[in-house]
């Protein structure tokens, strides 16, 4: 089977049997494997057709990072299982560990602190609550559009996630300020269904609806970190861990399957750095 072949049906698999985030995880890199290794034989791919790849990819772009590289790599090999059964043994390549970016304080105050002037505008009061929504629960972006008002318990501030990465259901708990504001909106807007939609559509938010009010927002307060839905639940998780919140009970809270994932939050920021060293060794030395 040509891989061409193979990545179509792969493709109605994955849409069939994976949730939509993995589908679309997917969907960038069958583009373009498709394009550069499509006329190959399944059974054909071997290391040395990976690493020629790999090559090329590079070549295209000298700066492209290994965790990129490896997402290529991984889906190759997803497709090349799926149509033949087999399994091709080529490791990932080793990753530069970078510290996880999170939005930072005084941006996020600065974002908030807009909002709450411009709570008579409705989109703004829906932005306003989706953000806090998003720091206070660490949701995924396709986890939060989903949200229905059914899954919202008012009397445990819970909310019980239904359409998750994973397919498996889990509950997330929320502030006491954000209910406030979660019950005032749902009020004022008489809201029905999902928590989230579009005032002009009447549809249900999408991801492009989130991932544009997000770029209006940062241009419009001129913005320059980083603010994409992942960067608040990244920000999420460094809070919970910084605040005393313990590995296993984050791991639940976020949905991962392996601790090994959740892992990766525990960094430190120079700021924790510094300050844990001083409260050790400045004292050690008095």
């Amino acid at each position: 089977m040509k891989l061409n072949q193979a990545i179509e049906e792969f493709r109605d698999y994955t849409a069939v049997t994976k949730s939509k985030g993995t589908t679309n995880f997917y969907k960038y890199y069958l583009k373009i494997l498709s394009k550069e290794l499509g006329l190959y034989d399944c059974i054909n791919i071997d290391n040395k057709v990976i690493l020629s790849y790999i090559k090329k990819r590079q070549d295209i772009n000298p700066d492209v990072s290994k965790a990129t590289l490896n997402k290529h790599i991984i889906t190759l090999k997803a497709v090349v299982k799926y149509a033949t059964g087999r399994k091709i043994e080529f490791r990932k390549l080793k990753e530069q560990k970078k510290l996880i970016e999170t939005v930072p304080k005084e941006t996020s105050t600065k974002i908030f602190n807009y909002y709450q002037k411009h709570l008579k505008n409705s989109s703004s009061f829906r932005n306003y609550l989706f953000l806090r929504l998003l720091l206070d629960t660490g949701l995924r972006l396709h986890e939060m559009i989903n949200i229905r008002l059914n899954n919202i318990d008012f009397n445990t501030s819970s909310i019980h996630v239904t359409v998750t990465k994973t397919d498996l259901d889990r509950i997330v708990c929320y502030t006491e300020l954000t209910k406030v504001l979660m019950i005032s909106f749902i009020a004022t807007h008489k809201i029905t269904d999902y928590l989230f939609y579009d005032f002009e559509t009447r549809n249900k938010m999408t991801t492009s609806s989130v991932e544009s009010f997000i770029y209006r927002i940062k241009k419009k307060l001129d913005i320059k970190d980083n603010i994409t839905p992942h960067k608040w639940r990244h920000t999420f998780a460094t809070n919970f861990l910084r605040n005393g919140g313990d590995l296993e009970t984050l791991r639940i809270i976020l949905g991962h399957t392996n601790l090994k994932t959740t892992q990766k939050y525990l960094h430190l920021s120079k700021n924790d750095i510094f300050k844990q060293y001083k409260s050790v060794m400045d004292n050690k030395y008095m």
